[in-house]
């Protein structure tokens, strides 16, 4: 992976996954950066005051506020980071957008803030990432308010044991374990009261088939609430990164719902890493 894209609206949780994003390009050995903002998904109010409509001037001062997003990433990276960083703004909307940059540049990572225009909680339940979720060609890296980037020295894997051999991205996984000498946590957390199915134990054979080589530990956690179990789950291991795969897990419905806690939204500082299933 050689180039990334950082999409940003602009508000200051965006400027915090710029950072974050910024960060973690120079430890893993990004070429490239691609800063991005579609002015169709524009916000109401940001932190860099951008004209809302598709204009000309709607252009022109998505480029500039690009330029200060710019200007904070090189405080990060450095002057001789050797990272090249592209501004692009235009009117398409998000996912399209996103979309046909991924395939430009060809890049192997797309991150995101956890913050939108219509606010926290729309943003968790809604449009944006949903979107993004299930129609971004590469990997969703999501960036919590809060996310500091620091050296990444556990990694969780939150995943279900349905269909393991078709749905498990384990090629992806070993490149962020390799990159960051990481330690592979495998997670599978299930409601309470529905541990036991005997249906289960040969996905689990599977599951330790396919990553054993990595040489992780695996836990096995029973909760009310699937996404606030992994989120405790990785706080409490001091895990620098959750990995999931949404459509199999049923995980990114679970935490992008409104009966998530108040402290999954508030307070989680670890980022969340959307792999593509396997087909």
């Amino acid at each position: 992976m050689e180039a990334i894209i950082i999409t940003t609206d602009f508000s200051e949780a965006a400027m915090n996954a710029a950072r974050y994003a910024a960060g973690l390009s120079k430890s893993i050995g990004i070429k490239r950066i691609v800063l991005y903002h579609s002015y169709d998904n524009a916000p109401a109010a940001t932190d860099v005051p951008v004209a809302e409509t598709d204009t000309p001037l709607a252009h022109e001062g998505s480029l500039l506020a690009l330029e200060i997003v710019e200007r904070e990433i090189g405080l990060v990276i450095g002057s001789d980071s050797g990272i090249a960083i592209d501004l692009v703004a235009n009117g398409m909307p998000l996912e399209l957008g996103v979309e046909q940059l991924a395939e430009q540049w060809r890049t192997g990572l797309v991150v995101v803030g956890t913050t939108g225009k219509s606010g926290l909680e729309k943003f968790f339940v809604g449009s944006n990432t949903v979107s993004l979720a299930t129609s971004c060609p590469v990997p969703l890296l999501i960036v919590p308010k809060e996310a500091k980037f620091e050296a990444i020295e556990k990694i969780v894997f939150a995943c279900d044991l349905k269909k393991v051999t078709r749905s498990k991205p384990v090629s992806e996984i070993g490149w962020w374990l390799d990159r960051f000498q990481a330690k592979l946590l495998v997670l599978n957390v299930a409601l309470e009261g529905k541990r036991f199915d005997p249906d289960m134990i040969p996905e689990q054979y599977k599951m330790h088939e396919l990553l054993d080589g990595f040489n992780p530990s695996y836990h096995y956690e029973e909760g009310e609430d699937i996404a606030e179990e992994i989120a405790d789950f990785a706080e409490d291991e001091e895990a620098g990164l959750v990995i999931t795969v949404p459509k199999s897990y049923g995980f990114f419905e679970g935490l992008f719902h409104r009966s998530v806690s108040r402290k999954l939204l508030d307070k989680s500082e670890v980022p969340l890493l959307l792999l593509k299933e396997k087909q």
